[in-house]
């Protein structure tokens, strides 16, 4: 497993990709005909009760933001070179969203990744005529590191199938406002941009949110934004119908610790995999026995957790491979679940796996797993798969 670094948008073990808005003429009719039935089915009707009252405080226009519901197969964001020299992204993050029925967000160890997909409309207060209207594809990106207490926030939009007064490029500004839950200092996206049509722009190459954790302590925290949009005028109000998982929308948690080496901030929802296990192949064969006897911890089955207190570990290792146990020369005694892990012998007083391994493989599969857990932030009690494939 790679570790994924992202500082200033540097990822280094994953194919870039770069957001933009030039599709294919197959893409294009894709997202032509989402964006009909969108505009059909785009969740604004029931608020021209609200009209005459807006009209009365002034509002001569009103902007309505609404969801997709059925989006596009495949992101207008694509993999060809955007605007205003953006960073790059990881080809996860482009894909198609997980589950398009709700704000999903993809994610990773160390970072996380929202597309979506939305309908602008305006609307005359006096007249209730719909005046124009615009589809918007947006992504939000988060990275944390390893050994930092920084997030790393990137945010691009692009928008296309503009009609009536929202076709020119001034039509629409557009600012992400961000809030962060106790403990986290969150940065400023700054003052809204304007967005031509099918134009990618990123509303700030990177922003910086800090997050503050005691010593030997861990703080989880997350972040909630805001699409804002204005219409040139001053006069018009924003209504956004989303639902609350869509808008404001709140990142996954994040968690940030002291505990182990250093400083850093992981997605602990995210359950890492230790693999890489082929240069140890009797540690391995001894895995694949144990997993296939019905064990846990095979990657998508139950997870293994990781066992961080000395005293506990040692008592697993000694009912699993007690100093009684003959050892021929060259080989030594391997228990799965591992002794570090809550599913040991002793902890979980259930079934295990030993068998006689070569003293090379064992250390060395020994460290693959230490290597996890500090590469990983895996701290007490937290899941992770083993892969022996």
């Amino acid at each position: 497993m790679s570790t994924l670094r992202i500082r200033k948008i540097t990822l280094l073990t994953v194919p870039l990709l770069l957001l933009c808005a030039l599709m294919t003429a197959s893409a294009r009719d894709a997202v032509a005909h989402a964006a009909t039935r969108a505009i059909t089915e785009n969740g604004c009707d029931h608020i021209r009760d609200r009209f005459p009252s807006l009209a009365r405080q002034g509002k001569r226009k009103v902007l309505c933001v609404a969801p997709v519901t059925q989006p596009p197969g495949r992101s207008v964001l694509s993999s060809t070179s955007a605007a205003d020299g953006p960073p790059p992204l990881p080809a996860w993050c482009i894909d198609p969203p997980d589950d398009q029925s709700k704000s999903a967000w993809k994610t990773r160890r160390f970072a996380a990744c929202l597309i979506n997909y939305a309908t602008v409309s305006v609307y005359d207060t006096t007249t209730r005529a719909l005046l124009g209207r615009t589809m918007i594809n947006y992504m939000h990106f988060i990275g944390m590191f390893n050994d930092s207490l920084e997030l790393t926030d990137v945010f691009a939009i692009v928008r296309f199938y503009s009609e009536g007064e929202l076709v020119p490029d001034d039509a629409l500004s557009f600012r992400l406002a961000v809030s962060c839950s106790y403990g986290c200092t969150a940065g400023d996206f700054g003052p809204p941009i304007t967005l031509p049509e099918n134009s990618t722009r990123y509303l700030t190459p990177s922003v910086p949110h800090l997050v503050n954790v005691p010593i030997d302590g861990i703080r989880t925290v997350n972040t909630t934004y805001e699409l804002q949009l204005t219409h040139p005028g001053g006069d018009t109000e924003m209504i956004n119908v989303f639902p609350p998982e869509k808008g404001p929308y709140p990142s996954p948690d994040i968690r940030c610790d002291r505990i182990l080496s250093g400083a850093g901030c992981v997605i602990p929802g995210f359950i890492p995999t230790l693999d890489g296990l082929s240069a140890y192949p009797t540690v391995r064969a001894h895995i694949k026995r144990a997993q296939a006897s019905g064990l846990p911890g095979a990657p998508g089955t139950t997870p293994l957790h990781r066992l961080a207190d000395p005293a506990k570990v040692k008592k697993n290792r000694d009912t699993a491979c007690p100093d009684s146990t003959p050892r021929p020369p060259g080989l030594t005694c391997d228990e799965y679940p591992m002794a570090r892990t809550w599913e040991g012998a002793w902890t979980s007083g259930g079934a295990y796996s030993t068998d006689m391994v070569l003293d090379t493989d064992n250390s060395g599969a020994g460290g693959k797993f230490g290597a996890l857990v500090t590469r990983d932030r895996l701290l007490d009690r937290d899941a992770f798969w083993v892969d022996p494939s």
